[in-house]
């Protein structure tokens, strides 16, 4: 399993000598779930293999790793801090939401709740239809040998114009 961009700065700062609390928070993850998040990374063989393997490299390249942790963390953060300025072309939230889905910039989270939200807009419920509705569904699939079947379609078409 590779390690994600968070697990990958817990596992330097714990090998920097960081708790795993402080390890945890530093590695992007939140304040208030952190003693709990890092007891959860703690049992996942992978991370302990990174740290161990952090911890046998030379103590020179720990103290750079540490600087690195911490350029990170600051990229990380203003990086969520400031998402990508979108231009919006007459306020269409149609066309927005499909800009967002589209650019690579946007975190994967933020785009596939973009695309849950553009989702009714472009692609109906099956069975929204009330119970009339239904109804004459029901009768025109019943009456589909007979000149009935047509005069029901024509009365449906008109009150989907309305």
């Amino acid at each position: 399993m590779l390690l994600n961009d968070k697990q990958e700065l817990f596992a330097r700062n714990m090998a920097a000598g960081q708790n795993q609390k402080e390890s945890c928070i530093n590695a992007g993850y939140s304040e208030n779930g952190a003693a709990a998040a890092a007891s959860r990374l703690m049992k996942i063989p992978e991370i302990l293999a990174r740290i161990e393997e952090l911890r046998a490299q030379p103590e020179g390249l720990n103290k750079t790793l540490n600087k690195d942790v911490n350029n990170v963390n600051k990229a990380v953060k203003s990086a969520s801090a400031n998402p990508p300025v979108q231009t919006v072309p007459d306020n269409d939230p149609m066309l927005f939401l499909q800009s967002v889905i589209n650019d690579e910039r946007w975190p994967p989270k933020l785009r596939v709740d973009a695309a849950k939200a553009l989702m009714p807009y472009v692609h109906a419920r099956i069975g929204e239809a009330g119970k009339k509705e239904t109804a004459l569904d029901a009768a025109i699939e019943q009456s589909r040998a007979g000149g009935l079947s047509a005069r029901l379609e024509q009365k449906r078409q008109l009150k989907k114009v309305k």
